[in-house]
């Protein structure tokens, strides 16, 4: 009857430290998606202002070639 007692009581024990590794695990596979999204948003967002500065420059060639062509 102790054995089974401190047995019992050793599983709750492990059980309760298995779930807060889970529950760490679980935190940190977040923490990881957050850093991704936040990666693939900066990433995104250089190329967009790279676009837009590009598409700027383009319009200004073709304006300064218009008014030469006058």
């Amino acid at each position: 009857m102790v054995l089974q007692l401190y047995y019992t009581i050793s599983i709750q024990s492990l059980q309760s430290e298995y779930d807060s590794i889970g529950r760490e695990q679980t935190k940190t596979a977040t923490e990881l998606a957050y850093a991704e999204v936040i990666s693939y948003n900066k990433k995104n967002l250089e190329r967009e202002l790279q676009n837009e500065s590009r598409q700027q420059n383009r319009q200004q060639s073709r304006t300064k070639r218009r008014e030469e062509e006058i």
